[in-house]
């Protein structure tokens, strides 16, 4: 897997919402709400008071979908309540209700968000820097803190990005060690490609101990499950002998499997070998003729 492959999703705020309007109940205490005081105590209509008023005030807005008035009430509401930057960065994300797209205003708050522990924003962050999602300014280095702060039971996919960034040096420095880590967590978490990336590493002793029968072993489920790279290094495995005696004809069977699965180095290499084996009869035919001929003379 490349950067290049890694995945972007949406992500709804609306289960977010009713927990966010519990949180801003529960933190105006006992009392009402301060937008219910006395008009004469109350902020000018187009304002909040403190970080408590505009988190009341905002998730009113967003709940009667007036996303302009919420873009306005909420930002302040982020210094109290980590949902109310995920919402503000997803108004600015979608763009919704009027509210112009803007991906470096999505990101600055994502980023809040996720700072403050809310998963699904480092998710989110992690996205919208590492692809520059909606005119976002690309910050590698921060997507790879974002894409580590996300993997999990939630986010198998923020694993397995956060493996290729170590494992390529992007964002920050080569990591082996750590993309190994974070490939197995998301090839546990079911993504194929992280299986595949773990598989080399496995292979070649990157980032810790080979063992290269699970290598093998990994390459086979998945090139099973039609995975033209997992077919591709089990043909190399079976054509080098690298666990256990070459067999090129079940390497020639593995590299077909990859070339008609799309992988054009599975192609190329299998004709190689096919090449070599023609040559090799052919000088071995040729060797066994002028032996035959000597014997003849004699």
């Amino acid at each position: 897997m490349t950067p290049s492959s890694l995945r972007s999703f949406l992500v709804s705020p609306r289960t977010l919402l009713s927990s966010l309007l519990i949180s801003a109940l529960s933190l105006g205490g006992g009392t009402s709400p301060s937008f219910a005081q006395a008009p004469a105590a109350a902020p000018p209509p187009e304002t909040c008071g403190d970080a408590k008023d505009c988190l009341n005030k905002g998730a009113r807005a967003h709940q009667g979908k007036d996303f302009v008035r919420a873009a306005r009430f909420l930002p302040r509401a982020c210094e109290v309540e980590p949902k109310a930057c995920n919402i503000v960065g997803e108004i600015f994300r979608l763009g919704q209700g009027g509210v112009p797209k803007d991906g470096n205003q999505a990101a600055l708050y994502h980023g809040k968000a996720c700072d403050k522990g809310l998963i699904l924003s480092c998710a989110i962050e992690a996205q919208l820097r590492f692809h520059g999602q909606e005119g976002a300014t690309v910050d590698k280095s921060r997507a790879r803190i974002a894409f580590e702060k996300s993997c999990g039971p939630d986010f198998f996919d923020s694993c397995a990005n956060a493996g290729v960034m170590f494992a390529t040096a992007d964002g920050g420095p080569a990591d082996p060690v750590k993309a190994r880590t974070y490939y197995g967590k998301a090839c546990d978490g079911g993504e194929a490609t992280a299986c595949v990336n773990l598989a080399a590493m496995l292979l070649n002793g990157e980032g810790g101990e080979a063992d290269k029968p699970k290598a093998r072993a990994l390459f086979t489920d998945h090139c099973g499950k039609k995975s033209a790279l997992a077919c591709f290094n089990l043909g190399l495995i079976y054509a080098k002998g690298l666990d256990g005696a070459q067999d090129l004809p079940q390497a020639l069977g593995f590299l077909d499997q990859a070339c008609t699965l799309g992988n054009q180095t599975g192609c190329t290499t299998a004709q190689q070998i096919r090449e070599d084996q023609a040559k090799q009869q052919a000088e071995a035919a040729a060797a066994a003729a002028k032996k035959a001929g000597k014997g003849k003379k004699k």
